[in-house]
């Protein structure tokens, strides 16, 4: 199929590794521009699988571009262009819609004649009728500080969800899972999966077996407890002794940030333990590993890989609810992680 211009907007500082993960997840991803909550792209990939990718906040279909300008002539323009084109002719399946303003990631109104205007265009173009409260079809004027153009979208997405306070997000677990390159076969483990967010983003994918491992004594999740071929151990992550040995294929896991002094050691020595169980449990032909660190933590963990039997084949530097974070991608050196 044809090339189609998508827009999305994700949480700020995870540019790097969403971009990544749009490669390895949609086909002929070619990046026209981005920032720090946003990126500006073409792919062949259906809209309806860019979007279901839960790692990006919102996730549009471009429809057409005006010069950037007030929002309200750029509307007045947009509706002049709905009228001329056969931009929503083929979304005769739509019965209802709504629109919506944005710029520099902040929700704008309309004044009321350049507002209705729009709406008016958009219905006659796709015989949908306006419902203010959603439900269907979500058309966006969206304007970012750094294009030139402002864009007409049709929104796919319905946003991420929040996980628990100091949770890990839903956002940033799927795009972690995503880059461990998940398989169906794998046998899958998070040692340190505390509210279980990771584990969860695992089983929305295909998978073997799902082993979830977690001493901090937070409730787990019930869809983990009822999930189908899904372990659930109270074990010590360094030790792990209920997993055998080279039976896992997949690794992704946070691992506590600053918590070292409880556990009567500090970082160095907690790491250097952390990657000798990983060492053990791991395939060790198709072991992948993917962790989730502390800025501070990654310069001790990067050269840990290699004693580990380990290769490092990605560094991406991110920020995590404001703190400076590292997320550290590879395997074993034959995986093809």
């Amino acid at each position: 199929m044809p090339g189609v211009r998508y827009f999305a907007q994700y949480r700020a500082g995870l540019g790097e590794l969403v971009i990544d993960c749009l490669r390895h997840d949609l086909s002929g991803v070619k990046v026209v521009g981005s920032d720090d909550s946003s990126v500006l792209f073409d792919s062949r990939s259906e809209q309806s699988k860019v979007g279901s990718l839960g790692y990006l906040k919102n996730a549009f279909a471009v429809l057409a571009t005006v010069p950037r300008s007030t929002p309200q002539r750029a509307a007045e323009r947009v509706a002049d262009q709905v009228l001329s084109t056969p931009m929503l002719r083929g979304q005769r399946r739509v019965t209802s819609f709504r629109t919506m303003v944005s710029v520099d990631g902040k929700l704008v109104g309309l004044p009321r004649p350049a507002k209705a205007k729009l709406e008016s265009a958009i219905g006659r173009a796709t015989g949908a009728r306006l419902s203010t409260r959603g439900g269907g079809a979500e058309y966006w004027l969206v304007g970012r500080r750094d294009l030139q153009s402002m864009l007409f979208c049709q929104r796919l997405t319905s946003g991420v969800k929040n996980g628990a306070a100091g949770s890990l997000g839903a956002d940033l677990a799927s795009l972690l899972v995503t880059a461990s390159d998940p398989r169906p076969d794998d046998v899958f483990l998070d040692p340190f999966a505390g509210s279980g967010a990771i584990v969860l983003a695992r089983m929305s994918l295909p998978y073997d077996r799902v082993i979830f491992s977690d001493l901090a004594g937070q409730p787990v999740p019930t869809e983990i407890r009822r999930g189908r071929r899904v372990s659930v151990l109270a074990e010590d992550a360094l030790e792990l002794p209920s997993v055998r040995t080279g039976s896992v294929t997949s690794v992704v896991t946070d691992p506590p940030w600053g918590e070292y002094d409880e556990l009567g050691t500090d970082f160095a020595t907690f790491a250097a333990q952390m990657m000798t169980g990983m060492d053990r449990v791991l395939d060790p032909r198709r072991g992948r590993l993917v962790l989730l660190l502390s800025r501070r933590a990654a310069y001790v963990t990067e050269r840990l890989w290699q004693p580990a039997n380990l290769k490092l084949r990605q560094s991406h530097q991110l920020l995590v609810n404001g703190h400076p974070a590292t997320a550290q991608i590879g395997g074993r050196p034959g995986s093809g992680s």
